[in-house]
């Protein structure tokens, strides 16, 4: 920044200024020479509005302004005023007033003693030092032109403030915009041509003030916003600062954490005790910290800095946990809205469904494959008070046999050979605060079976390799398409977990026992596909949807499913009609008719065409491999064409 020169303050100058001044007032030419540039502009603007040249009126105190403008640069007065008084201080024997304005000119603070405030009427924190409002001034004029200057004795507009000399610095907020102006006002003849430099000074030094807090603030708020616990602590255990997360997880009054020892909150501190003793850097440790009032499980990282501090940040195992579900996608999509049918069956299926989400109880669903049990099992959770947390899906058949139980329960670091070295949670940790689904649970291994009898029973978990037993918070619902009773009886299965299971049973009925539901599916799965398969509206013809209904779905609303997929992927036009549908279908009216099938007195000979044609799309018009798939005579073959009027080149591949 350049320099202000200062003019000599001799007697002389001073009274050439004066004369300048009145010259001014009367009218006359200003000596550019001895009035400044910015000076004569500021005269000229006060000319322009019309102020008064002398006995200026002194405006009363806007108390309104005052409070809002207060409020409103809290932190510029909160760090101003401490420099202000230390500035009067310095200079307590020139009967200084020190003033600190808004953008608007209003004084917000001022520090001097009683007798030097009289000195400087003006200077009264609510008055207003605005050009506009008292003329050409320190403060007014550095706000105008938004760097320090100076104004001296006569170059005041208003000869009430002539014998004042003032010097004024502009204040900047922390991304440099003016917020205001710091202002010294003194007798003329104890002005001193460093009075500017030291006011600079002191501006300089509100600002510094102003970026340390907004930093500190920023601080603050960053510690908050953080899903951990944040712990500053130095190296006799003192807490130099905590966010309101690590309090809650310690169990500490946040508004008396800071400043207080964390030893004095943990019923033992020898974990403690060993970090700050040797502060190595380590990044999310399991470690279980014994509270005054119970334990606290968490993912600790500790870094050193300084000589003795370290910061530690707590991650809170079931958090974690949670967070490691979701990651791994474990979260139910569907509801009870998702389940489709009008089947009296299906219906009371539903109700006890319902009751079971209002439930903490175990729940077992009975039914065979593909009939919708993880459905029913997503829908209970999504309407439970669980809602929010995990949902884990374990398929008990699907585990190795000598996996299972890391798999389950998790396993401590060097529990087996391949281990990773930190150990892994299980599935019922992930599950914590939520509901694991244990599917197929007539497959899992009989000593996995004495470990998940154990949980349900304390609600706790062992790793294996481990010794401490965590304690979770699960819900479980299991499901089965075998007969437990059976496997009970044949030792294949605990008795005494299958009772405790056997809490709340909810069978799922099979697709054929439930009348009317087939096509209602039909059209729900045709609709979901083509909108997939971006294609136009495809359509299924009644003697199709008889057909479906009449079939037993052995693979039940999953091989629905996947049946309507197949039909919208190959039909050759947008209407899906019983000759399109697949050889399993057409095979089972080959062998009689039922329900609406027979209904549409579906010929022999209907049949027989519908599966020729089907046979020669999938073989591409190979007629030696479509013989053989039917099991007759290229001869006989070639017969059924002639008699059913199918051209032979239809199907062969251009």
């Amino acid at each position: 920044m350049e320099r202000t020169i200062y003019p000599p303050l001799s007697q002389d100058h001073m009274d050439n200024i004066t004369l300048q001044w009145r010259r001014f007032q009367a009218g006359a030419p200003v000596d550019p020479e001895m009035v400044r540039p910015m000076i004569q502009a500021s005269w000229r603007r006060c000319r322009q509005e019309k102020l008064p040249a002398d006995d200026m009126p002194l405006c009363p105190i806007d108390a309104t302004a005052l409070t809002l403008a207060t409020a409103r640069n809290r932190d510029l007065v909160e760090s101003a005023k401490h420099l202000m008084d230390k500035l009067v201080l310095s200079i307590h024997m020139s009967k200084s007033v020190v003033t600190l304005v808004d953008t608007d000119g209003l004084v917000l603070h001022a520090s001097a003693t009683s007798q030097d405030l009289e000195n400087v009427p003006y200077g009264v924190p609510g008055r207003r030092c605005d050009e506009k409002t008292i003329g050409t001034n320190g403060m007014g004029l550095c706000i105008i032109e938004k760097k320090p200057v100076h104004v001296i004795a006569s170059e005041h507009y208003n000869a009430s403030l002539h014998y004042l000399s003032c010097a004024a610095a502009p204040i900047r907020g922390v991304v440099g915009e003016l917020i205001g102006a710091l202002n010294l006002a003194i007798n003329t003849e104890n002005f001193h041509q460093h009075t500017l430099g030291l006011v600079e000074a002191a501006a300089h030094a509100i600002e510094e003030h102003l970026r340390l807090r907004s930093l500190v603030r920023n601080q603050k708020v960053i510690l908050e916003l953080l899903d951990d616990g944040v712990v500053v602590l130095g190296g006799d255990g003192a807490i130099a600062s905590i966010n309101r997360q690590a309090c809650d997880m310690l169990g500490l009054d946040d508004s008396r954490a800071a400043g207080g020892n964390i030893r004095n909150f943990l019923a033992d501190s020898a974990v403690l005790d060993s970090i700050l003793t040797c502060r190595t850097p380590f990044y999310d440790r399991e470690i279980t910290f014994q509270l005054k009032a119970g334990r606290l499980s968490c993912a600790l990282s500790c870094a050193p800095f300084g000589d003795l501090g370290v910061i530690l940040t707590l991650r809170e195992a079931r958090r974690m946990r949670k967070y490691a579900a979701r990651v791994a996608g474990a979260k139910a999509v569907y509801t009870f809205e998702n389940i489709v049918g009008n089947a009296a069956p299906l219906h009371e299926a539903l109700r006890l469904a319902r009751v079971a989400s209002g439930s903490e109880a175990t729940t077992l669903l009975l039914g065979e494959s593909g009939t919708g049990k993880e459905l029913f099992a997503q829908a209970i959770h999504n309407a439970s008070s669980r809602r929010k947390g995990p949902f884990v899906v374990v398929n008990c058949g699907a585990l190795p046999r000598n996996l299972v139980q890391s798999e389950l329960f998790g396993y401590v670091a060097g529990a087996f050979s391949g281990a990773l070295k930190e150990g892994s949670p299980g599935k019922f940790e992930l599950a914590d605060g939520g509901t694991l689904f244990l599917d197929e649970i007539g497959e899992m291994p009989l000593e996995a079976q004495v470990s998940l009898l154990r949980l349900l029973q304390e609600s706790e978990v062992t790793r294996l390799g481990g010794q401490q037993a965590k304690r979770i918070d699960v819900r479980i619902i299991a499901a089965t398409n075998k007969d437990l009773p059976t496997a009970v009886r044949d030792k294949a299965f605990r008795g005494d977990l299958y009772y405790r299971l056997n809490v709340l049973t909810i069978s799922i009925p099979p697709l054929r026992q439930r009348p009317g539901d087939v096509a209602l599916l039909a059209r729900g799965f045709l609709e979901k596909f083509a909108a997939t398969l971006r294609k136009k509206q495809v359509r299924i013809s009644q003697e199709a949807l008889d057909a479906l209904e009449a079939y037993p779905w052995p693979g039940n609303v999953r091989e629905l499913e996947n049946c309507i997929e197949r039909l919208v992927n190959i039909a050759p036009s947008d209407c899906i009609d019983i000759a399109d549908l697949p050889q399993n279908i057409w095979a089972d009216m080959a062998r009689g008719p039922r329900g609406k099938a027979g209904e549409a007195s579906m010929s022999l000979k209907r049949v027989q065409k519908a599966l020729i044609l089907e046979t020669l799309r999938e073989t591409g018009g190979n007629f030696r491999r479509t013989s053989s798939i039917l099991n007759i005579s290229r001869t006989t073959l070639y017969t059924k064409l002639k008699q059913y009027g199918i051209a032979a080149d239809t199907f062969r591949a251009s």
